[in-house]
């Protein structure tokens, strides 16, 4: 697969990928010649969890692996709080 075979989408809240799986293979040797074709489509889809920042989601493909990178609001992230010694 390569990246022109996957798409990725969001519609509301639900995140989408889409793809389509094409497999060629050829051998011939002496007496016969085998050709083989597998096809197929595949789609999943996610529900986005409360605090992701539908504005910055980011998809790269490399060497045959999908990342999707789902970053946090900032109102998500966690907070610090200091802890003080009592007088």
């Amino acid at each position: 697969m390569t990246e022109k075979d996957i798409q990725v989408s969001l519609s509301d809240d639900r995140l989408i990928v889409k793809g389509e799986k094409r497999r060629e293979k050829e051998e011939e040797d002496r007496g016969y010649h085998l050709t083989e074709r597998t096809y197929g489509e595949f789609q999943r889809s996610f529900i986005l969890p409360d605090g992701v920042n539908s504005e910055e989601i980011t998809a790269e493909f490399a060497n045959g692996v999908l990342t999707l990178t789902l970053p946090k609001t900032r109102a998500a992230m966690p907070k610090k709080i200091e802890v003080k010694a009592a007088a």
